[in-house]
């Protein structure tokens, strides 16, 4: 009996030391690096995206017209490795760059003619600089600008957020992959001020893809919406909002799942934080409104942080940042040209 007793207590111990461990956040607050700017003219770095199956990752620098792609060196650093670039690559000021599931492709979604362009791997580690695909938008979202982009963990979707600020049209807008993953089909959008609750921003999808996570900037929230007829239909009816001062959510940008899909992530450009949740995935729900961490200066040396990424393995992950700039009251942003280039870089930290 007296064994039985220690047993039972021995796997009970052991289990709530897991579920800890699940749900701790090992994270060095103090960036091990941080890559400024290398273009002449200050440019947003509106986002950054891992690689699913090695240290590599694309950069967007929008208003220099780059993605830039680095590489985790020996020494634990960044190291650019290679540079997509105009006339080439046929960038329109790049917002936000994806890789696919399976490694083999890159989605930029443009900023200004609104197109989505793919660049396929050549043999070794690099991209070809001429997109083998450039795809326009749907005549139904041409008023729209894209913001955020996510693949499903199938690599069969891709969803995009559309909004950025009060002037333009809203909506989140999901596409089927056709034609081996170089060219999309619209199969269903939620769009406008009477079906979304916000301005859309940052979108991605639940670790067993059916659900979307958005961030809206102008009302602070965080909104998981389901997926239904085959994953092919946005539901309009929120599955779970994260909204309110206790969730410490302050014109939300970005929003990532860990590699282990235990907490989601949420970038606070207003506050200059990275706000952390647990994450349930079996359910496909935020499980405590109150973040279980906060990234946030001194430590951070965050400013005005806007994408996020976290590497496949978990050990790492890189928040980009527009640093000192300009809001206005309807979401936009601005500055001048006596910006400094290095105003707006990329911070890597280290998980443990």
């Amino acid at each position: 009996m007296f064994f039985q007793y220690r047993k039972v207590l021995f796997i009970s111990l052991l289990f709530l030391r897991q579920m800890i461990c699940a749900n701790e956040i090992l994270i060095d607050p103090v960036p091990v690096a941080m890559v400024y700017n290398p273009n002449p003219h200050y440019s947003l770095i509106n986002s950054i995206d891992y690689h699913p199956k090695q240290h590599l990752f694309c950069v967007t620098y929008t208003h220099s017209n780059k993605v830039l792609l680095y590489e985790i060196n020996a020494a634990g650093k960044p190291e650019m490795v290679q540079s997509l670039n105009n006339p080439l690559a046929k960038l329109s000021e790049p917002q936000h760059a994806v890789f696919s599931p399976d490694g083999e492709k890159i989605v930029v979604a443009n900023w200004t003619n609104q197109t989505l362009t793919i660049y396929q791997r050549e043999e070794g580690d690099f991209f070809c600089a001429k997109p083998a695909a450039v795809i326009p938008s749907p005549s139904s979202l041409i008023h729209c600008k894209p913001h955020g982009i996510a693949f499903s963990p199938c690599g069969n979707y891709l969803a995009i957020a559309y909004g950025a600020a009060s002037c333009y049209g809203r909506a989140i807008a999901l596409f089927y992959m056709t034609k081996e993953g170089l060219d999309c089909e619209l199969v269903h959008v939620l769009e406008g001020t009477e079906a979304l609750p916000g301005i859309p921003k940052g979108i991605t999808f639940s670790p067993d893809g059916t659900c979307l996570l958005v961030t809206f900037s102008d009302v602070n929230s965080l909104v998981i919406f389901n997926l239904s007829g085959n994953n092919k239909t946005i539901l309009q009816t929120p599955r779970q909002v994260i909204q309110g001062q206790e969730t410490r959510i302050f014109r939300p940008e970005d929003v990532k799942i860990s590699a282990n899909g235990n907490y989601c992530a949420v970038s606070n450009s207003e506050q200059n934080t990275v706000t952390f949740y647990l994450f349930d995935k079996t359910l496909n729900l935020v499980t405590q409104r109150i973040p279980c961490y906060i990234l946030q200066n001194p430590e951070a040396c965050l400013c005005f942080p806007h994408g996020i990424a976290f590497s496949p393995d978990g050990s790492f992950m890189l928040v980009s940042e527009f640093g000192l700039i300009n809001t206005t009251e309807g979401g936009g942003i601005f500055w001048d040209n006596t910006t400094s280039p290095e105003q707006s870089k990329f911070n890597l930290y280290n998980f443990h």
